[in-house]
């Protein structure tokens, strides 16, 4: 064990990586609520105070989780590619590493994390949206929102525990009380009540919500529509 001169001690094989790592695994199964530094230096046979030789503070120890699962994602950029190729391509492996780690939704949505994997993602989907047309000032607020909203998708995906449209009863009840409604009054709800009360497809669910962004972008920076997979 060596001492710092302000008297803190450290196991010379505890690595950050070690840190981090264990410190993903325990959001992942637990959430991130049940990541702390007690916590961790417990599991890890150390004192709390060792884990400061490799993070200043829990802020530290965040960022270096969300550089982690994103050094883990596909963020690949082909920039021979055309804009909305690589910006949906960007999204999907976005939504893919939320679903893996949803408890990463909120550091990615309240975070910047100035640290290389991040930035270069970031990057991506700023590039993007640059040769799609907007402004550095109007891409930064796009790129933010589109975070976003990948993040509401996969927080508010289908099939989750705590959603009621998981419940078949509570599905079948409110089926009942729409199909019951006055077709003149609410002819396009009455329409939907199938679908808008059976869970939705999870892929394809991902899928639109992509595909509507992408679009949106489009919409916005005043370009033609770009190609998309046929939808049912």
């Amino acid at each position: 064990m060596k001492k710092s001169s302000a008297g803190r001690t450290r196991r010379p094989d505890l690595t950050a990586g070690a840190v981090v790592g264990l410190a993903v695994e325990i959001a992942d199964r637990e959430g991130l609520a049940a990541v702390s530094m007690r916590r961790l230096a417990s599991e890890l046979s150390v004192t709390p105070m060792a884990l400061y030789w490799h993070f200043s503070d829990k802020s530290h120890l965040l960022d270096s989780m969300a550089e982690h699962v994103v050094a883990e994602a596909a963020f690949v950029d082909e920039v021979k590619d055309a804009w909305a190729d690589r910006y949906r391509q960007t999204l999907v492996a976005l939504v893919a590493m939320l679903r893996a780690h949803p408890w990463a939704n909120r550091l990615v949505i309240e975070r910047l994390v100035p640290l290389p994997n991040y930035l270069a993602a970031l990057e991506i989907m700023l590039d993007c949206l640059r040769v799609a047309g907007l402004t550095p000032s109007l891409g930064a607020v796009v790129a933010q929102q589109s975070v976003q909203s990948m993040a509401v998708l996969v927080e508010y995906r289908p099939g989750r525990a705590d959603a009621a449209a998981s419940d078949p009863a509570e599905c079948r009840r409110v089926a009942a009380a729409l199909s019951s409604l006055d077709d003149t009054v609410f002819p396009n709800v009455g329409a939907a009540v199938v679908p808008l009360t059976s869970p939705p497809d999870t892929e394809l669910y991902f899928r639109l919500g992509i595909e509507t962004n992408v679009r949106g972008v489009a919409a916005l920076a005043g370009v033609s529509q770009p190609s998309h997979p046929q939808y049912p």
